[in-house]
């Protein structure tokens, strides 16, 4: 039986307010030159302005996170919440991907229990803009459990409707019981309706760079927009100490070539380039000086908007310190991270959160949230903003 819930969108005025792979393969992805962008993080400016007795030097860093951030909570409760034990989805739940699409929202829930372990994607909907959510299945939609490169689990990360009618899903492997530095590659599903049936490809359409690369353990999360330029997927890309953002593009959105800059040819940037990166070291107290990774873009009137996540470690499963910003972007290549901190799990009651996905719908940003409300379970909380990115 499908279950239902409500969760009020609290609406905010706009003026308020991974892989050393376990085989070698050969990879027929080939990766070709994109022009570099002028920048990828936010640098400090200094100001000097010289009097005829004084010269007075004004430093101005990135800013820090910000407890409330842009965004704030829609309920209390989750709004996709867990099954009953012993289901399929009974301990963890994650928003995976969501799209629009005719006017609802449609979310494929990652469920599983224990960690690392097999993971069913779900569908739930929203025919409402987020006020009411619908389970349509009881049952997992897709599992990828018949896939030879998936070694543990696939999760789904990002889904898009093609003009034709065709649902097409994103999703990531991971392939060993290590945690939680395991390696993974990034799948492709499709399928003529969001209840399936769900065929994948017989093969991934994204691998990790080549040892000694930025993104050599993992590439993971995959966010895909198709546009008049084609289609485009940002990435996690992770070593065993570190995750940074990347970008790669398809005329297909089956073969992909990561983004290279031809300035950088030793490792670990000689295959490809992150085009968003950790704030630096001299940066000041900013709040994403480690890691980057679940990046999460939606297509606005304004530009692209990325959700991306932070935290100070990467090889640390007890990682309590994550935390959401948001990044805005007029091509989707140059990143401009100023506007800083979204969502920390202040906005929730002080409850921790992992996963994250984005979705914007008639002037709104929802952001799904994977929470961890006690006794050993996360469900799917919801926080939202009305207006354009970067406020005006």
């Amino acid at each position: 039986m499908p279950r239902t819930l409500l969760a009020l969108v609290l609406l905010i005025a706009a003026c308020g307010t991974a892989t050393t792979q376990d085989e070698v393969t050969d990879d027929p992805l080939v990766t070709t030159t994109v022009a570099p962008p002028t920048t990828t993080t936010i640098q400090p400016t200094t100001t000097t302005v010289e009097t005829t007795t004084t010269t007075t030097t004004t430093t101005t860093l990135p800013p820090r996170f910000t407890t409330g951030g842009l965004f704030e909570a829609v309920s209390s409760q989750p709004v996709i919440t867990n099954g009953d034990q012993p289901d399929w989805d009974w301990q963890y739940t994650d928003p995976g991907a969501a799209v629009v699409h005719d006017g609802s929202i449609h979310v494929f829930q990652n469920g599983f229990i224990g960690w690392p372990a097999p993971v069913g994607v779900g569908y739930w909907r929203s025919d409402d803009g987020g006020m009411t959510w619908n389970e349509v299945s009881d049952d997992p939609v897709f599992d990828g459990s018949d896939l030879e490169y998936v070694g543990i689990a696939a999760l789904a990360s990002s889904v898009i409707v093609e003009d034709d009618g065709t649902w097409v899903l994103y999703f990531y492997t991971w392939d060993t019981a290590k945690w939680p530095d395991g390696p993974g590659k990034i799948g492709r599903a499709t399928a003529p309706s969001p209840e399936g049936p769900w065929t994948a490809d017989p093969e991934p359409v994204l691998l990790p760079g080549s040892e000694g690369e930025w993104d050599e353990l993992a590439v993971r999360s995959a966010s895909v927009i198709r546009d008049e330029s084609g289609y485009r997927m940002w990435f996690a890309g992770t070593t065993r100490s570190e995750s940074q953002i990347g970008l790669a593009f398809s005329d297909d959105g089956i073969t992909w070539e990561k983004y290279d800059d031809p300035a950088t040819t030793e490792a670990p940037y000689a295959e490809s380039d992150p085009i968003l990166q950790p704030s630096g070291a001299g940066e000041g107290n900013v709040w994403d000086k480690r890691n980057v990774y679940i990046p999460n873009v939606v297509q606005t009137e304004d530009g692209y908007v990325m959700l991306y996540t932070s935290s100070p470690s990467v090889d640390d499963p007890q990682n309590h310190s994550r935390k959401i910003g948001i990044a805005v972007s007029e091509d989707g290549l140059v990143w401009d991270k100023a506007l800083g901190g979204a969502l920390n799990p202040g906005v929730f009651g002080g409850l921790q959160f992992y996963y994250s996905e984005l979705v914007y719908i008639d002037g709104t940003f929802l952001i799904l949230v994977e929470v961890a409300p006690g006794n050993n379970e996360t469900e799917v909380y919801a926080a939202s903003y009305t207006g354009p990115l970067p406020p005006r």
